[in-house]
């Protein structure tokens, strides 16, 4: 609940930080007191200090997400955006997957051990992003809108909004009981539930580029309604079967999620202009993260009270085909 909220706070502080100290200046001021908030974890002082820093890394993770996609939406040629877009979210998909298997591996030798690792890692990733944007021209930079200039909520990206707000309802279910409905609702064991998730891993890594090529090939307009009914079948396919081959499906398909959140920035930037950017990615990713507490909160009072896995699966399912229809160009592919 800390980190979270930090993570909303980051969205929301993100956009008039960056307009006072530059994007550049702020992601790698952030990137830095990422890596020192993980260090600092490692120190067993009680909650209290844990969950400081827990939140800092919320508050550090909402504003590289913001200004990151916005930065990166912003300056890649049109015909290019989806794919530019997926390199965020692949790498946040790489990340799921090597923490699968590091953490397991470094918690044997301690907690302390473990954040370590990941404060490494997080120093790593530092230092090649920093590389990375010391070479970008500094004209690539957008030139956000001015902290009192109005946002253009055009109501193709109000409907986006609001797509973006179940699909993260969406992927609640399988993110809190897939594991567990493999290994005691079909009673397959904890083993099998693990292998899933490390496709689940496998799939979160490679899903972006997939869709950012079903985008190059159809058009982020359509692409992206065919993403979400994809995944909403993945996700409601436990209703149908619990053959391996439709919980394999299952699992690849829900894994590639992130790919469509490269989809929806390359979308938005479609219809808004490069100024508007960080605002507008604010505003989605809190959207998102609005999904996440509404469901995060709702879906376990019903599995408490019905005990029943495919229930959680179909409202996950029907959330997904929802936000499919409201992203749907129906006016039209362009503004």
């Amino acid at each position: 609940a800390i980190n979270i909220a930090g993570f909303a706070l980051g969205a929301l502080i993100s956009v008039p930080m960056s307009v006072r100290v530059g994007a550049f200046r702020l992601l790698t001021v952030v990137a830095i007191l990422s890596v020192l908030a993980l260090a600092a974890s490692a120190v067993p002082l009680g909650f209290a200090w844990l969950g400081f820093w827990r939140g800092l890394v919320g508050l550090t993770a909402g504003i590289i997400m913001v200004l990151s996609l916005a930065l990166i939406a912003s300056t890649a040629p049109s015909a290019r955006r989806p794919v530019a877009a997926s390199f965020v979210f692949a790498g946040v998909g790489l990340a799921i997957f090597m923490t699968g298997i590091l953490v397991p591996r470094l918690l044997e030798r301690g907690l302390a051990t473990a954040w370590l690792g990941l404060a490494a890692c997080g120093f790593a990733a530092m230092m090649l992003a920093i590389w990375g944007w010391r070479g970008a021209p500094a004209a690539s930079t957008p030139a956000p809108a001015r902290l009192g200039a109005a946002t253009p909520w055009t109501w193709p990206l109000r409907f986006l909004l609001a797509g973006y707000f179940f699909f993260s309802i969406a992927i609640v279910p399988h993110t809190l009981y897939w594991v567990d409905y493999l290994a005691r609702g079909l009673e397959l064991g904890m083993a099998e539930g693990g292998l899933h998730w490390s496709i689940v891993g496998i799939a979160s890594a490679l899903g972006p580029w997939s869709m950012a090529a079903l985008g190059l090939l159809l058009g982020t307009a359509w692409a992206l309604p065919l993403s979400f009914i994809t995944l909403g079948l993945g996700i409601g396919a436990p209703l149908l079967s619990g053959a391996s081959g439709v919980l394999f499906l299952s699992s690849v398909l829900f894994g590639a999620q992130p790919g469509l959140s490269a989809l929806m920035a390359a979308r938005v930037r479609d219809l808004a202009d490069a100024q508007h950017m960080p605002r507008l990615m604010r505003a989605m990713i809190l959207s998102s993260a609005g999904g996440a507490v509404v469901a995060g909160a709702v879906l376990p009072q019903i599995y408490e009270l019905t005990q029943s896995h495919v229930l959680i699966f179909a409202i996950g399912g029907a959330a997904m085909m929802l936000g499919g229809l409201l992203v749907a160009p129906w006016g039209g592919v362009r503004r």
